[in-house]
Order: C-alpha cells, then sequence, then structure tokens
C-alpha cells in the first residue's frame, strides 16, 4: 500500500562480518516470533549459520491507536527497519501484506518464502459462520477491505474496530466482546491454531497476504546471497504482481483493495476488487509469461490496476512522478478517466556533504514561535527531513513547535497526515492538491514567517507565492529526486502501446522516462507546462497536448482533450 512513509532515522550501519549469529529483529507479538524463527531455521539449514532473537518493540504494538488512521501506516514495519539500517540487526521478517509498498532506500527485498494460504477466515463464537451470525452481530476488524467485505455480503451486521495480536483478538471473541473476527489462515496455521477458524471467507485476499517478507541491508552482499536460498520463485512472482496493483492504484492505508494472482502452465492469472465509495470495482487479466519474468508480472498488475480506475480498452493514463500523484489521478478519475502510479523518480535524503540544509532547518523550527508556520508539499517530505535531521530530534522538535502555536500548511490529506502525526493538529489543506492553492489559502492567515522543507528540484511557486504576499520564508533542502534503477514496469506497456497517456510533469520527469526507454507512437503525451513540453520536444517526444497550468485540474482537462473524452455533466 502507499501509505505515508515511516519517519526512520538512520545511522551507519554495523560491520558485516561471515561468522557469528545472524540477528533477526522481531516484534514481540507471538505471530512475530514465530515467523521470524521459521526464517531463522530455515536460514540454519540452508547455510549452517545460527541465528538470534532480537525484540523490537514498534508503533503497530500500541493497541490504542485505530489502524487505519492516514499517517499511521507500515506501523509494524519503521522500527524494524529502522533497527536495520542502524545495524542492530542483520535481517527482519514482515507479514508481506502490511510491507509499504514504498521501497526502503537502503534496504532489500532479499526473500519471499514459500506462501502460505491467501485466504481469510472467520474466527466466531459458537461455531456459526458469517451467514449464520445474528441480525446485529458485531464483527471485529480494523481492515478496510474486510469491512467493505462483511457490508457487502451481511449488511446487517455491525463492523466495529479490533486492535491486537491474534491471540488477543480471538480472546475478545471467546470473551464475548465481539461475536467474530477476521484473520488471515496463513497467521492461524504458523501458530498451529487452524482449527480454531470457523470457515474461510469467498473474499479477495489483501495483495501478498501468506506470504513473508525478508529484508537485510541492500550493501549486506553476505547475508543477501545467504538469504537469496530461501526465496520462493512462485511466491515472488504472484506476490510482485498483486502488490503492483496496490502501487498502481496509489493506494492508501484505508483504500480497500484485494489481490489475488495464480499460476499455472506458464500463465499468470490476476484478480482484483477495490471497493469504494458504496461500489465494487473487479478487475482480471492473465498473460503466458516465464515465472522469472517479474517485471511482465508487475505490468500485469499495472493493467488490472488501471481497470479497476476506469481504464478503457486504449489502456490507462500513466502518472510518473516520484509522489504526489494522487492529485491528478483524482482530477483525471473525476472527467471518469483511469490512471495508474508508476514512479520513475525516487526521493532519497539529501546528506550534509550534498548540501543538506536538514540539521539547520531543524533549529529554526526549534526557534520557532506562534507567527510561524512550517509548511510541506509532497508526503515525502517529514520522512526524508527525519533522516537526515534523526527522527526523535524532528518529532521533538514539531510537537515542541505546534505546543507553542506554529502552524502548519500542506498541499494535501497525505502529506497534510504526516504533519498531523508529528502533533500538528490544525493543518491548513486547500480544497485542490496544489501549492498555488495553497499559498492562496494562507493568505488570510499572513503575512508571516514560514519554513518549507523541500527538494533540490522543488518548484518556486509556494515560496515566490508567500514572498510576493509579504511572507518571510526560509528554504531548505532535505531531499533529492533520482532516477529509479530499476525498469519501472510500464515501461513495457509504453513499450507496447498498452497505455494511452503518459503525463510529464517537469524535464527530469523527461529524462527518467526516457532512462527507460521510448513510449510507442500511439501513446499520447502531455506535459504540465511549457517547460516541460520544451524539455520533451527537444528530446524527440511528439507532445499532444500541453496543460495551461500546473495545477492537477488543468491538466486532467487537457488529458480529456486529447482523448477526445467529454466533460461529465
Amino acid at each position: 500500500m502507499r501509505c505515508v512513509p515511516s519517519l526512520a532515522s538512520t545511522s551507519t550501519p554495523a560491520p558485516v562480518t561471515n561468522t557469528g549469529p545472524i540477528r533477526l529483529g522481531t516484534r514481540a507479538s507471538q505471530l512475530a516470533r514465530t515467523q521470524s524463527a521459521l526464517v531463522g531455521d530455515q536460514l540454519a539449514s540452508e547455510t549452517g549459520r545460527t541465528w538470534t532473537e532480537v525484540l523490537i518493540r514498534t508503533q503497530g504494538d500500541d493497541t490504542t491507536k485505530p489502524l487505519d488512521q492516514p499517517g499511521s501506516p507500515g506501523l509494524f514495519v519503521s522500527a524494524l527497519r529502522t533497527a536495520l539500517l542502524a545495524g542492530e540487526v542483520d535481517v527482519i521478517v514482515h507479514s508481506y501484506k502490511d510491507l509499504p509498498s514504498a521501497p526502503a532506500p537502503g534496504l532489500l527485498l532479499a526473500a519471499v518464502p514459500p506462501r502460505e494460504s491467501p485466504d481469510d477466515v472467520l474466527v466466531s463464537r459458537d461455531s456459526r459462520r458469517l451467514l449464520d451470525l445474528p441480525a446485529g452481530a458485531s464483527v471485529g476488524t480494523s481492515s478496510p477491505r474486510r469491512a467493505a467485505a462483511v457490508h457487502r455480503l451481511r449488511p446487517d451486521l455491525i463492523v466495529r474496530p479490533i486492535r491486537g495480536n491474534v491471540d488477543s483478538r480471538i480472546a475478545k471473541v471467546r470473551s464475548g466482546e465481539y461475536d467474530a473476527t477476521i484473520v488471515a489462515a496463513a497467521g492461524l496455521a504458523r501458530l498451529g491454531r487452524l482449527d480454531e477458524a470457523t470457515e474461510r471467507l469467498d473474499i479477495v485476499s489483501a495483495p501478498a497476504q501468506g506470504a513473508l517478507a525478508v529484508e537485510c541491508r541492500s550493501d549486506d552482499t553476505v547475508m543477501t546471497e545467504l538469504l537469496r536460498r530461501l526465496d520462493d520463485p512462485l511466491a515472488r512472482l504472484t506476490t510482485a504482481a498483486e502488490r503492483e496493483v496496490l502501487r498502481g492504484i496509489d493506494a492508501a492505508c484505508t483504500t480497500a483493495i484485494g489481490a489475488l494472482a495464480h499460476y499455472a502452465d506458464g500463465v499468470l492469472s490476476l484478480r482484483a476488487e477495490l471497493a469504494e465509495g458504496g461500489h465494487l470495482r473487479v478487475a482480471h487479466a492473465s498473460r503466458a509469461l516465464p515465472i522469472a519474468a517479474l517485471v511482465e508480472a508487475r505490468a500485469l498488475g499495472l493493467l488490472v490496476a488501471g481497470q479497476l480506475r476506469g481504464a478503457d480498452q486504449r489502456g490507462p493514463v500513466l502518472l510518473v512522478r516520484s509522489d504526489s500523484n494522487e492529485a491528478d489521478a483524482s482530477a483525471l478519475g473525476d472527467l471518469g478517466i483511469g490512471a495508474v502510479s508508476d514512479p520513475y523518480l525516487s526521493i532519497v535524503p539529501t546528506s550534509a556533504s550534498e548540501g543538506s540544509e536538514a540539521d539547520p532547518l531543524l533549529t529554526l523550527l526549534g526557534q520557532a514561535g506562534s507567527d510561524s508556520w512550517l509548511v510541506a508539499t509532497s508526503p515525502m517530505t517529514m520522512p526524508t527531513w527525519a533522516e537526515g535531521a534523526g527522527f526523535a530530534e524532528l518529532a521533538a522538535a514539531c510537537r515542541a513547535a505546534a505546543g507553542r502555536g506554529v502552524r502548519a500548511g500542506a498541499t494535501g490529506e497525505r502529506t497534510a497526515a504526516t504533519l498531523r502525526a508529528l502533533g500538528f493538529d490544525d493543518v491548513v489543506v486547500p480544497a485542490e492538491s496544489s501549492a498555488a492553492a495553497l499559498v492562496e489559502a494562507m493568505a488570510e492567515y499572513g503575512p508571516a514567517r514560514a519554513l518549507f522543507p523541500c527538494g533540490r528540484l522543488a518548484l518556486r511557486t509556494l515560496p515566490d507565492g508567500l514572498r510576493r504576499d509579504g511572507w518571510e520564508v526560509h528554504e531548505g533542502i532535505v531531499y533529492d529526486t533520482q532516477v529509479v534503477t530499476e525498469t519501472p514496469p510500464s515501461a513495457l506497456l509504453l513499450e507496447r502501446g498498452e497505455v494511452a497517456v503518459v503525463v510529464l510533469r517537469s524535464p527530469s520527469a523527461v529524462r527518467a522516462l526516457l532512462a527507460h526507454g521510448r513510449p510507442h507512437p500511439a501513446v499520447l503525451v502531455v506535459c504540465g507546462g511549457d517547460t516541460t513540453a520544451r524539455a520533451a520536444r527537444e528530446a524527440g517526444l511528439a507532445v499532444a497536448g500541453v496543460s495551461s497550468s500546473p495545477s492537477s485540474a488543468s491538466v486532467a482537462v487537457e488529458v480529456a482533450r486529447v482523448l477526445g473524452v467529454a466533460p461529465q455533466s
């Protein structure tokens, strides 16, 4: 899922050694420890190396907070990844379905071991099946997908959030606090408790449910080679296709999305469901491919994501920005145009030697008073700033600043969620997700003082707009954008003409796209402004349309024009 990234701090990893026990980082729950032990025992069997368990408390272990709140995704992941990056452990094991869809810089998904059943199961009192529960019975789940399935199959039941590990959730059913709960069959099987399931539910499971994801540091060549012995080609293939559906629709933590792939006789089949606004969209596709063709599998996932978003037979509109694609996707969706996201650019923290201003900006935040604002234009801003300045330091500074009356502004809800998670309860968010709209929204509060953490190539819209309104703006570079090194799956779709339109919003996006090939002549190119259009034409691309402004609404209107889509009434 493309949830708000974890605010993880990093430090210099410990040296990699060929001897000594392998340190496996794990949460303290019985299921997490069991899953880590399975991987540790497999490693020992394959390599002869011993292993030791390192317990790590995660934010997700706090059972008082809802799991489905924006700004709180990857709760079981961030602390583990922080420990791995810091060199405190050598390997971490996740339930793959809980892993954020965006890759973590410095880490490698080294193995996907053989997969357990991806099914969901019901655990109920008195062994009643879902269809046999009395009207008004309570079903505990914090999964939007499972909740949507219950509402669809039994609208007369009451769905209530439930927290805790598998043991505590089942205990809440046995005690009568809930009439039933829904859990993954894989978790029960690994705990040896599958006989407690009342029934398997006929619903499409979460992407990668039933699979484990094993990560190590990307520069740890010794551990990478050891872990590859645990990798299962079938599990790797099917989960790659399923998780690409997540990335393609730019799924948030609250998205009710299911995806399940099957591979047989050289054919990969993928089915996905998206429950949204009281409606259920279903998509499916299949393609013949070798079991090792991971990029092809991901391309199939993108096509299915496009179907879920309403793309027609010409294919989806492709958005390639490193982040913030949700505003464009939403504006296109309002016009009935299906779009998918496949970033060709990645965001990486800027180091001090590269001109990072993370620490000086943190100092300014520590001095800011009630006449100051913290503004962000990307969901990646605060996480990457934290990687440069330190998670604990930034979190403490933000909480203290909010307590002193410092206000916050964000261009969209996902960006606002990262600020709220750090203590800024009242975040100004414009109706339209754009920097220009944020400048306009903040006009009534100024002029004042604004701190603007940003990327090296950030557009000038926000700082220049605020300065024109008399604001004092302090900019600080905290991240850079780079061309992704791995081939994006959409590159195959572009080459084959299976994408209707590709949207380019910056000259760097033009360069990133062409670094991975050229689109088929049938693919229409739409640029967000004259500067990008000029760069595209100079690179030899035929530009079909140029938006009148960089706003998402303007870009969407131009895409509709080149596609010949009539405005919706």
